[in-house]
């Protein structure tokens, strides 16, 4: 049993004594919460001999601080006003707080419910969605400001380190519907105003607020589906298009409305139907290089495409294991090029294509992961730089063979070494002193991991 709950029930008719700042309750609130649970309200000692508990705030007077180590010593027990508010959130029926706030629409009230840190989430998102932003932004006034910082505090949940500063930036809440897998987080921040985020002017393609930012995130619910469709924004659309998420009826609905930007992206979602394929088959040339490029496959849909000019870019799809046999069949030398570098193809199909085409197709099979480590060295003792090129960033290239391209100190050839994981370490800190190889290092994970085991991280 809760030790407050354990109090109340023994010493009925008694007085609960708050002492410090209580800013999460009126005094009203307190008064008819301990009047249901048989108890009385003070926020004053004037000598009371039937105080049963104290509840104290981490923000009390000198006086208020004297007066707790008296009563504790008078055998009065105590909790922290953040155990009472626990027990408050688990005794009150959040049904009837709800409905007592949808009729009274008490925005002062809500503002202390939603700072209380003991609800459940199920129930603060609830109260979050009642709450007025009165047509300001998220961070404009302190109230918002509030509100705001609570709904971070229990849903940014960034995977590693977390810096407490980030509570109060005010991209934190953009994170948040970036990354949350919870349906009804996003529901919820689709309430709050459109907080807008800046973003570089090279960067035309990523979500510039809160709703483009949902619109892009995959755990999203019918209701927020259909909120994001009823607005008709352009900008939200255009992420909508590539949510695999929605149906295939709001997937048709966008396809009638949207503009070449926002069809390129619906032909790389991965729940696009047949019927949509076939449509898109017919809008220009770009839109068609991508649909080849990215939709999954199926022998259906190669017939739709077999004649079509720019068959060749099924040749970069990763989707296409299930009608590789059918694209070799197909007898297209300009497929064949592209589907020798395709990871998805196996080796023995690479052996056919270079009995076909010899050395002419040996640049594009030297970026194929699948090739034997024999096969490799074949390619290596030709000597020829475009085959070396492909090889440097290829990561199943044998490290003998890297550590050989390393030794050469081609500064073009180590751009292309540096991106490579599977190149050894050692030469990946020689790249570390040449300026201008140190983005590309950035994004190199084997690198990226020695230095944070050089932090001791």
């Amino acid at each position: 049993m809760n030790k407050i709950e354990e109090i109340i029930q023994n010493k009925q008719g008694g007085t609960v004594l708050f002492l410090g700042r209580v800013t999460n309750f009126t005094v009203e609130e307190l008064s008819n919460f301990l009047e249901v649970q048989g108890m009385s309200y003070a926020d004053k000692y004037i000598g009371q001999d039937d105080i049963a508990l104290l509840v104290l705030s981490s923000m009390m007077t000198p006086l208020e601080e004297d007066l707790s180590y008296e009563l504790y010593d008078a055998k009065v027990p105590d909790v922290t006003l953040k155990d009472f508010e626990a027990f408050y959130t688990t005794h009150i029926k959040p049904n009837t707080l709800l409905m007592s706030l949808k009729l009274s629409n008490d925005q002062e009230r809500l503002l202390r419910l939603l700072k209380n840190e003991a609800f459940l989430d199920d129930v603060y998102l609830k109260l979050f969605k009642m709450y007025d932003w009165n047509g300001e932004g998220v961070h404009e006034n302190n109230n918002n400001r509030d509100i705001t910082i609570s709904f971070v505090k229990r849903f940014y949940r960034p995977d590693g380190f977390r810096d407490p500063a980030m509570i109060y930036a005010p991209t934190t809440v953009v994170n948040i519907a970036q990354e949350s897998n919870n349906f009804e987080v996003l529901d919820a921040i689709l309430t709050m105003p459109n907080h807008e985020i800046k973003v570089s002017r090279y960067e035309t393609n990523r979500p510039k607020n809160l709703r483009e930012t949902v619109a892009f995130n995959e755990a999203l619910s019918l209701e927020a589906i259909k909120r994001l469709l009823s607005y008709q924004d352009k900008s939200i659309d255009y992420f909508l298009c590539s949510n695999p998420t929605l149906r295939e009826s709001d997937l048709e609905l966008l396809y009638g409305r949207v503009d070449r930007d926002s069809k390129l992206m619906l032909t790389q979602n991965s729940k696009l139907s047949d019927r949509l394929f076939e449509k898109l088959l017919w809008d220009g040339d770009e839109v068609v290089k991508s649909l080849l490029s990215y939709q999954e496959m199926s022998e259906y849909r190669l017939g739709l495409v077999e004649d079509s000019e720019f068959i060749a870019y099924l040749g970069q799809n990763e989707t296409i294991t299930n009608i590789i046999t059918n694209l070799i069949e197909l007898n297209s030398r300009e497929l064949d090029f592209q589907l020798a570098s395709n990871s998805v193809v196996n080796f023995e199909i690479l052996e056919k294509l270079y009995e076909k085409y010899a050395d002419e197709i040996l640049f594009m099979m030297a970026h194929n992961p699948n090739l034997s480590t024999e096969f490799f060295l074949m390619l290596h003792k030709k000597n020829e730089y475009n085959i070396d090129e492909a090889l440097a960033t290829n990561h199943s290239t044998p490290k003998e063979i890297l550590s050989t391209l390393c030794e050469r100190k081609d500064r073009e050839l180590n751009r292309l070494l540096a991106s490579n994981p599977s190149v050894n370490i050692k030469y990946l800190r020689e790249f570390q002193l040449d300026s201008s190889l140190i983005r590309i290092l950035a994004n190199n994970e084997t690198y990226g991991n020695s230095v944070l085991q050089g932090l001791g991280i």
